[in-house]
């Protein structure tokens, strides 16, 4: 009789364990993800390095260095719970700066990020601890930490300056605004928008309006005639006024 019950038994079995294969639920193949840019731009034009401009104060300048810090940036769902987007990004302005993360299929409201280092990772930190591929590493920050300062440069900006708006006068005078320290972190959130990511890459495009930093904003003039240099907190109000420009000269493209 067992000759004839193992074989059965064996095709049973067999045909369960496809049964339960076939069963298994198929992979959705759509991921939802969301791409973010972070670019610079002048009276709405991309932002030329080495190009020279003129500001709102009738200054020349010429920009040879633009770099700050974004700390966690983060897509506001629907329902007021927030999908974490990269923790600390490093945006180099030569070119457009691009990250994408997959995100939960759903609708989002707002964008928001720190501009600079939060305070929990800035100061007493040793850039050595985190591995190379960190924004945060000693490769991966760029010359944008203070070891005299055991912290991070949230944003430099470098180049020449010819304040008396001459065309064709040489760029003699300096500009370099470092600006750091905890006080001079700023938050960004956006305009409330209504945006569906549901199986397809959406882009949210953040555009900073470098004129609009070089300009008198409610009181915090950036005029580089008068202040072009800061490191930290060795000039504070230049660095404030900078940082406050900052924020109201982005603008979001969602």
């Amino acid at each position: 009789m067992n000759r004839f019950i193992y074989p059965f038994v064996l095709v049973v079995l067999t045909m369960s364990m496809q049964s339960c294969k076939d069963e298994q639920p198929t992979p959705d193949p759509r991921k939802s993800s969301a791409t973010i840019t972070f670019d610079a731009r002048w009276d709405g034009a991309p932002f030329q390095l080495q190009q020279v401009y003129l500001d709102d104060f009738g200054n020349r300048i010429r920009c040879d260095k633009f770099m700050n810090y974004f700390s966690f940036v983060k897509l506001v769902a629907e329902d007021g719970s927030e999908v974490l987007l990269r923790d600390f990004v490093l945006a180099d302005f030569l070119g457009t700066n691009r990250y994408t993360a997959e995100v939960p299929a759903g609708k989002y409201t707002a964008l928001k990020f720190g501009i600079g280092v939060d305070r929990d990772y800035n100061k007493d930190q040793d850039p050595a601890q985190y591995p190379s591929s960190s924004p945060l590493s000693v490769a991966g920050s760029q010359g944008m930490f203070w070891v005299w300062n055991t912290g991070y440069i949230f944003a430099k900006f470098e180049g020449k300056a010819d304040t008396t708006g001459t065309e064709g006068v040489e760029l003699l005078s300096p500009i370099a605004i470092h600006a750091g320290d905890d006080f001079s972190y700023r938050t960004y959130t956006s305009p409330p928008f209504d945006v569906t990511i549901d199986g397809e890459d959406h882009l949210f495009a953040v555009h900073i309006n470098v004129d609009q930093i070089f300009s008198p904003v409610q009181g915090n003039d950036v005029n580089i005639a008068q202040d072009a240099i800061t490191h930290g907190g060795t000039n504070p109000d230049l660095t404030n006024n900078f940082m406050d420009n900052y924020l109201a000269a982005i603008s979001l493209q969602p």
